[in-house]
């Protein structure tokens, strides 16, 4: 039973628990613009290249079709070495990326990465997970090694190929030198990703590839992803600001100017989506009922608020705060069973 599992949410979960991560910090007193591109690698060794390459318009590149590779889902390609797309699955998925020519799958979605498949295909995994509140420092450190340490090219995916993906791949240019703030927005805009994942279209139009001397991450092939404790706890911050918003009449609450009560809802929709999709120890039946009753109620939450209805936000959020109590009462609230 998952039962006994999940009773560690009782140490850290308030009553309408479920919730945040922390947000990214953006580091960069030792940052500086790196010039690590590939078309400039033969140039440097001759003596001929310039400090600074020139940035893609990314709105532009042409790249392979949805004809030609059509088990690869929202394909783009944004420089000589870098794609983004939806996640790979099954062997025609990994057979189109080494017909493409890829080398490096990089997967920044929580659910660990098919490395059975990709070796198969000659096809080599690094996991670097992000949430869609933003792009962390490390995340982004991890992106610049990972373009300046081994060769492309890159597949860079998440779980749908419109959001984390995409802004991955868009500090990814950004770090090898072919992208600049503007033209990595412009990926965000080609890729269709929504402006309601504010911390991404923040952290691409802020990032600053770390110094040439500055210590980077270790790239692995399956990364440690949050536990289920520590993503619930991540969640209830959320939630806690959908009750402020709440008693604010479902506006931005006067001492917390930036909760945006739809953001809110949203990080909470897809943090509990992403909880179900992660491998949660086998978990039973009945706990992911109780997940997928509190998703939807966030879902309805969310689109409520965008409507600006409150009696509907209102209905919306006691629905999901007894989701919350009705899993916390068999899992939580009991004690070891």
């Amino acid at each position: 039973m998952v039962r006994v599992a999940v009773l560690g949410l009782a140490v850290l979960l308030t009553l309408g628990g479920c919730a945040p991560r922390s947000s990214p910090e953006q580091g960069d007193a030792d940052r500086a613009p790196s010039a690590a591109t590939e078309a400039n690698e033969t140039e440097r060794a001759n003596g001929t290249a310039s400090t600074t390459p020139a940035p893609i318009a990314a709105s532009a590149v042409e790249g392979p079709s949805a004809e030609e590779f059509p088990d690869l889902h929202n394909l783009l390609r944004l420089s000589k070495r870098v794609y983004s797309g939806g996640q790979p699955e099954g062997e025609p998925a990994f057979a189109q990326l080494a017909q493409l020519g890829v080398k490096v799958v990089v997967s920044v979605d929580g659910a660990a990465p098919d490395l059975e498949t990709a070796k198969k295909h000659g096809l080599r995994y690094v996991h670097i997970p992000i949430g869609y509140d933003g792009i962390p420092e490390k995340a982004g450190d991890s992106l610049a090694r990972l373009v300046r340490d081994l060769e492309g090219p890159f597949y860079v995916h998440c779980h749908h190929g419109k959001h984390r993906g995409p802004a991955a791949a868009a500090v990814a240019c950004l770090a090898e030198g072919t992208a600049d703030a503007k033209s990595a927005l412009a990926v965000l805009e080609r890729a269709g990703t929504s402006k309601r994942y504010a911390g991404l279209w923040r952290d691409v139009e802020n990032y600053s590839p770390p110094a040439p001397d500055a210590p980077l991450p270790e790239l692995t092939e399956v990364a440690e992803v949050s536990s289920l404790v520590a993503a619930m706890t991540g969640l209830d911050r959320n939630y806690d600001h959908l009750t402020q918003s709440r008693e604010a009449e479902w506006s931005i609450p006067p001492d917390h100017p930036d909760v945006v009560p739809a953001h809110e809802a949203l990080l909470v929709r897809e943090g509990l989506h992403e909880i179900g999709r992660q491998q949660l120890g086998d978990p039973d039946d009945e706990f992911r009922q109780l997940l997928a009753d509190a998703e939807r109620a966030a879902a309805d939450l969310e689109a409520a608020l965008q409507a600006e209805d409150q009696v509907a936000a209102t209905e919306s959020f006691e629905r999901l705060s007894a989701s919350c109590t009705a899993c916390h009462a068999v899992y939580r609230d009991l004690g070891p069973q």
